[in-house]
């Protein structure tokens, strides 16, 4: 074990001289593109976020000259590059539509009175029969999510343009939240903030977190896990994961079903948790 986690920190350390924020693929499960690196001054911190893999690490070492200078003396910070714009497909219509497929979607989720009042914007795909969450980011729509209704539909859930990694149900409008509960898919996510406003509900849009994710965690105090049932080692994982990243506590909840299904004693667990 002592030389397994030697191996891990080297090869971290190694990446890290030309890419102190490194990702990639790991040379020891073979997960692709789940390796990350970090080293920043005397800091390194690394982990695999493929499931089953338990490589992570954080390691602490006396400051160089060169650390102290970058401490006096700061790089400038670049800005982020701005995702484009998503355009809008012909094939997308307002929720005013009459279509069943629709219609029977945001009744069997409960979001109709979500939509009315503004918290949620949908659309929906007539063509590939999906309904359709948009994604924003300063304003503008980046990518979307759609959910299958049709019966020819596959897969599920489709990415639209795959320039975010999650989906954000904020509970008081675009207005953050202490307190964020992971999910998985974006019905979860809007049901958790439908029956508990006080906090904001984050779709992982996929089975493993990355970088993306924990960046966007990291804003928040308290972060809750939250999967299926099905998840149980997936949920401690993860809980696992966000505190070696965001260096804070946090929860993994035990649910008996899928959050969406809104079972009584799951819900009463997120309230108290949450609270």
């Amino acid at each position: 074990m002592m030389g397994n986690w030697k191996k891990h920190r080297d090869f971290a350390e190694g990446v890290t001289l030309s890419n102190p924020n490194y990702r990639g693929h790991c040379p020891f499960c073979g997960g692709k593109n789940t390796f990350t690196a970090n080293k920043e001054l005397s800091t390194l911190q690394y982990n695999c976020y493929k499931l089953g893999c338990d490589v992570g690490g954080r390691f602490d070492s006396d400051m160089t000259a060169s650390d102290v200078m970058k401490v006096l003396r700061p790089a400038p910070v670049e800005p982020d590059k701005e995702p484009d714009t998503m355009v809008i497909p012909a094939q997308f219509v307002r929720p005013e539509t009459d279509h069943k497929l629709f219609h029977r979607f945001i009744i069997r989720w409960g979001l109709r009175s979500m939509i009315a009042d503004g918290r949620i914007n949908l659309y929906y795909d007539v063509q590939k029969e999906r309904v359709v969450f948009p994604i924003y980011k300063k304003g503008r729509i980046i990518d979307a999510v759609g959910r299958a209704v049709g019966h020819s539909s596959h897969p599920k859930w489709y990415r639209y343009t795959g320039e975010s990694d999650y989906y954000i149900a904020y509970g008081k409008r675009e207005l953050r939240q202490n307190t964020v509960v992971l999910v998985e898919d974006v019905v979860s996510a809007l049901v958790a903030i439908r029956e508990c406003p006080s906090i904001d509900a984050m779709a992982i849009l996929g089975t493993s977190i990355n970088d993306k994710h924990m960046e966007a965690l990291d804003l928040y105090d308290r972060v809750v896990v939250a999967l299926d049932p099905d998840a149980a080692d997936k949920t401690l994982k993860f809980r696992r994961d966000i505190e070696l990243w965001t260096g804070r506590k946090a929860k993994a909840l035990r649910l008996q079903d899928d959050i969406k299904y809104c079972m009584t004693e799951d819900l009463e667990s997120l309230r108290k948790v949450t609270q």
